[in-house]
């Protein structure tokens, strides 16, 4: 049996952070990526969706200056994590992310699948300034995307 999950390789710049002092609007986690690197992720996404659980770890690039700027709130981040670890758990319900020292574990199963990759497919086309919900408690901090800092495309 092929491992499509193990043959992917990553394209493209992807950024994630948290803001330090974040307003009520402004908390939770906050993502951005190139083009092509919306389209690795997605790849990935696709290759994971419907199948038994896995993990790859991809780079996140540096969160500068013109990343933070780009949503207009111009805060500084909060930690740095130069790796993120996407787990693939087809009944886990919820859009998780924990920090691990200086990486990201994402937890995504079938149920948000979809919703992640549309994200991830609109910023690619170039939308951004939008959120997606994490879980069905209506509490819960969604996740917003945002277009590339222009430096990056």
């Amino acid at each position: 049996m092929q491992d499509w999950v193990g043959q992917w390789v990553q394209e493209g710049r992807l950024w994630i952070w948290q803001y330090a002092e974040p307003n009520h609007g402004w908390r939770g986690w906050h993502l951005s990526a190139d083009p092509v690197g919306c389209r690795s992720v997605r790849n990935l996404l696709d290759r994971m969706s419907g199948g038994e659980p896995c993990h790859r770890t991809l780079q996140l690039d540096p969160v500068t200056d013109a990343v933070l700027r780009m949503p207009n709130y111009g805060k500084n981040s909060r930690g740095h994590f130069s790796k993120l670890r996407v787990e693939f758990q087809p009944d886990h319900g919820d859009l998780t992310l924990v920090p691990d020292e200086e990486r990201l574990i994402m937890t995504v199963g079938n149920k948000r699948l979809r919703t992640l990759s549309s994200a991830f497919a609109a910023v690619e086309v170039g939308d951004g300034d939008f959120g997606i919900g994490t879980s069905d408690n209506k509490r819960a901090a969604p996740w917003m995307f945002w277009w590339p800092p222009r430096c990056a495309q």
